[in-house]
């Protein structure tokens, strides 16, 4: 991964809008260890089963001023960062901010395995206007907290008097290290006594453009039940003193609704087009220029404060009018040897498009032509969930759900075991329903155009799904659904918000 460079600018204590400017640089895929699974189809963290979580969870704790922005930084649309400061003097610190998981932690300058050997510092040669600057062939230097040099840091201890420690599993490996307290800035919050762990174990990120994670989801799933840094925003634990309102129920029409003031939520704008508008992290508001202006947020109520978790009432893989599904040759050669290749994508999914359904003289085009460009106008949808459970996550790059359903899904779009796939083929829409709070459907689609995930290869543009199997009994909606669909985290109503994102916010 490469660094996408930052100029980090000053602002007073007021509760004024925190932007960043950003410089993306071109982050090509790389192999985190010597496996055959890249970074982003190896899950950055692993994820309790829902039921389990909310079985666990029975005590559900239940301005006039600006908005608060932190621009994110877009690695080639794979990973988001922004900064937050700790400590006094203050340490800047890039940080994925993770609606997947609710603990903050940085690396600690006690970690012997956080920092790769030839790493760059941040310099001028790097701090570069061109939103499409050359990319850097030396990983970035992390930024360390340095726990001596803070005046406002607090060890935390345990039962026996001894410095408190912690541990998160990872799906490639773990953090663990110290738990400590000190001054947060986050935005223009900041909080005076946020309890967060120094790593001391980093051999998991060190090639990863960020110094920590900060979880964004909620306490009752956070390790050693440390306080999210957003519920300290929301509860008043900051030096302002002030408790966020609860959103109104329909912003958009509410005449007491005011664009101006602070609310217990935050929201994510991920841009399609650095170059065009950066991507954006609105927090206590939503920004009513980031989705189209003939659509209303659609907020769906969660069914547990643990993720940000919600019911869908189905995902279906379709053309335009939810009747069809076009497919063509999607082997691993682009060629459908005989008609038992489309019987064994029935036997992968049971509402896999039925072979009967295709017309002899159709059949015989694919198998003998190698036809691309027809569609299955006689087959049903592929339904790959049926009131199911899913989170938005915005620390997750692409969308994972069950394997049997991805794997079914990832054979129509030609994957390979790499989940790499040819650029120039004709594949299907895939469709999201969720019910709002009154419990009206509405469709979110996403387009191949969507879901294909493009980069620069080392000599041509190379193309991958944008779906990834995970058995975690839910899916989920990570980057690539949340860059077509701008999305509130509305704490205080306990719901996400979905909208279609504009070009430009």
């Amino acid at each position: 991964p490469y660094l996408l460079d930052a100029v980090f600018r000053q602002h007073s204590s007021t509760m004024a809008p925190l932007k960043l400017k950003l410089t993306k640089h071109q982050a090509p895929p790389r192999r985190l260890d010597g496996t055959n699974l890249t970074w982003w189809n190896s899950p950055i963290k692993i994820l309790d089963p829902l039921e389990k979580l909310v079985r666990e969870v029975t005590d559900w704790k239940k301005l006039s001023n600006p908005d608060d922005i932190s621009i994110l930084k877009n690695y080639d649309g794979m990973l988001f960062t922004c900064d937050i400061e700790i400590g006094d003097p203050p340490t800047r610190f890039s940080i994925v901010p993770d609606t997947g998981s609710s603990n903050l932690w940085v690396m600690a300058d006690s970690c012997l395995d956080c920092e790769v050997e030839g790493c760059r510092t941040e310099d001028e040669e790097f701090l570069k206007d061109d939103c499409v600057a050359s990319q850097s062939k030396v990983t970035r230097c992390h930024n360390f907290y340095q726990r001596s040099a803070s005046t406002t840091s607090q060890i935390v201890t345990d039962e026996t008097g001894s410095h408190k420690t912690f541990s998160i599993q990872y799906g490639s490996g773990e953090t663990a290290g110290m738990v400590t307290r000190d001054k947060v800035k986050f935005g223009s919050w900041e909080i005076k006594d946020q309890t967060f762990g120094e790593a001391q174990q980093g051999a998991t990120f060190r090639q990863l453009p960020f110094d920590g994670i900060m979880g964004l989801a909620f306490k009752s799933i956070s390790v050693d039940k440390m306080d999210p840094v957003f519920d300290n925003i929301a509860l008043g634990n900051t030096e302002q003193g002030m408790s966020l309102s609860k959103l109104p129920i329909h912003p958009e029409t509410d005449r007491e609704y005011r664009s101006q003031k602070q609310y217990s939520c935050f929201a994510f704008y991920l841009s399609k087009d650095e170059c065009r508008a950066h991507s954006q992290l609105h927090i206590g508001n939503f920004d009513r220029g980031c989705y189209a202006k003939d659509e209303e947020l659609h907020f769906v109520p969660l069914s547990s404060r643990t993720y940000w978790a919600f019911n869908v009432s189905s995902i279906i893989v379709a053309e335009d009018n939810m009747e069809a599904v076009e497919f063509g040759d999607r082997r691993g050669k682009g060629e459908w040897k005989n008609a038992s290749d489309i019987t064994e994508l029935q036997k992968l999914h049971p509402n896999m498009l039925p072979p009967k359904s295709f017309p002899d003289n159709i059949l015989e085009d694919v198998i003998n032509n190698n036809n691309k460009d027809f569609a299955t106008r006689y087959s049903d949808p592929m339904l790959l969930c049926d009131d199911c459970k899913a989170i938005a996550d915005s620390g997750t790059s692409l969308i994972a759900g069950p394997s049997d359903d991805i794997g079914a899904l990832n054979l129509i779009l030609g994957t390979n075991e790499y989940g790499m796939v040819a650029c120039d083929e004709i594949r299907p829409n895939v469709h999201v329903v969720l019910k709002n709070e009154k419990g009206e459907d509405r469709i979110f689609t996403l387009t191949p155009d969507d879901y294909i995930l493009r980069f620069q290869g080392e000599t041509v543009v190379e193309c991958m799904s944008g779906f990834q199997t995970l058995d975690a009994g839910f899916w989920i909606l990570g980057d690539v659904f949340m860059r077509k669909f701008y999305t509130v985290f509305d704490q205080g109503n306990e719901r996400v918000g979905f909208a279609t994102a504009n070009e430009s916010c």
